[in-house]
């Protein structure tokens, strides 16, 4: 079995969903009648712990580029995106993304199917190397 030859690995930020999902909170709170703060403060509790466990699953994957593909590894198993499949590659960034220098790179295939890489910190670096891999 050989070995192949990696670029280079990075793992998402869960910075973005932290920030996105306190903004979230912020603004529902406004609308919330708080009759009891201990009520209120469960279910800050409550949003956090489901926050905190949305960012830990995307932080469980890991993205790779190969000199022909991307792998993409995660708790569930693991993707190869083949370089050659490759129709076109860009990145999204939203406002607050720019702000924590993250985004995430969308590859679309030949086959008009997409792969996301959520949240890349660096991700115009990243996408240069994702480029530099293709044939």
């Amino acid at each position: 079995m050989e070995e192949k030859s990696l670029v280079g690995c990075t793992k998402p930020t869960g910075r973005r969903l932290l920030v996105e999902g306190t903004i979230i909170l912020v603004i529902f709170s406004l609308f919330l009648e708080i009759t009891s703060i201990i009520n209120y403060l469960i279910f800050v509790g409550i949003w956090y712990a489901i926050l905190f466990i949305i960012i830990a699953w995307f932080k469980s994957h890991t993205y790779c580029i190969s000199e022909k593909e991307i792998i993409i590894k995660s708790f569930l198993g693991k993707k190869v995106v083949k370089a050659e499949n490759f129709k076109e590659t860009f990145i999204s960034q939203g406002p607050i993304a720019k702000k924590l220098n993250c985004g995430s790179i969308y590859i679309i295939l030949k086959n008009g199917k997409a792969t996301i890489l959520y949240d890349i910190k660096n991700p115009e670096k990243f996408l240069e190397r994702i480029q530099n891999s293709r044939p």
